[in-house]
Formats: C-alpha cells, sequence, structure tokens
C-alpha cells in the first residue's frame, strides 16, 4: 500500500547539509562579539509561507553583542521553493540553531619587517 501525502511542506534546497553549508559561507562574526571573545549558539524559531518567503522570525535563546541580529539577517537571506498544496496556504516552522566560534588561534601569523640601521 502506498502512504499518501496529503500536505507538502517547504523545504531547503539541498536539504540539511545546504543549509548548514549556506550558514557557514554566510556568517558575518559581530565586532563586538569578537571583542568580547562571545561563542556559543543562537536558537531562532521561523516559519516559510507556501510562496517560500520567510516570516515570523524569534530569537528562542540569544547571545547579545550582535550575535542574534547576525542570526537574524542569516534567516532573512534564506530561500525557499514555492509549495503547490492544491490552494490550501501552509506555513511551515522551522527551528535552526546558528553556532558562533571563534577562530581558532592555535596558527599564528608573524610579519616580520626588517629595519636598516
Amino acid at each position: 500500500m502506498k502512504t499518501k501525502k496529503f500536505i507538502n511542506k517547504a523545504q531547503y534546497p539541498g536539504g540539511r547539509i545546504a543549509l548548514i553549508e549556506f550558514v557557514k559561507e554566510n556568517l558575518v562574526y559581530p565586532q563586538a562579539a569578537l571583542k568580547k571573545r562571545i561563542e556559543g549558539k543562537v536558537l531562532i524559531k521561523y516559519e516559510v509561507n507556501e510562496k517560500g518567503i520567510v516570516h515570523n522570525i524569534k530569537i528562542v535563546n540569544g547571545l547579545g553583542h550582535g550575535c542574534d541580529e547576525e542570526a537574524i539577517r542569516l534567516v532573512q537571506l534564506l530561500r525557499y521553493p514555492e509549495v503547490k498544496n492544491r490552494g490550501v496556504k501552509v506555513n511551515t516552522k522551522f527551528k535552526i540553531s546558528i553556532q558562533f566560534q571563534l577562530p581558532s588561534s592555535n596558527s599564528v601569523d608573524v610579519n616580520y619587517i626588517l629595519v636598516d640601521k
């Protein structure tokens, strides 16, 4: 017997891995968070309507220092394809956790300047 899908929900093109990659490529670490060495996760919930438009973005757990605003900016950049449901308008709810991790300081860049006396 075939299982029936009554409602089609919005899905990010390329799935979860593509979504993670999008976040990595577009995340801009806020200067205030860099200065105070803030790390952690910002948990956001949002909805996507039948036209693929992201709306109703809310911070569930924030970090402050510009991280919450950056997480909201990233979610606003997300693009979903339209979903057809025989005229029924469906909102799909999502939660995403955006990781803010300082660049590792294991590698040290040293610039030498030669001074003639």
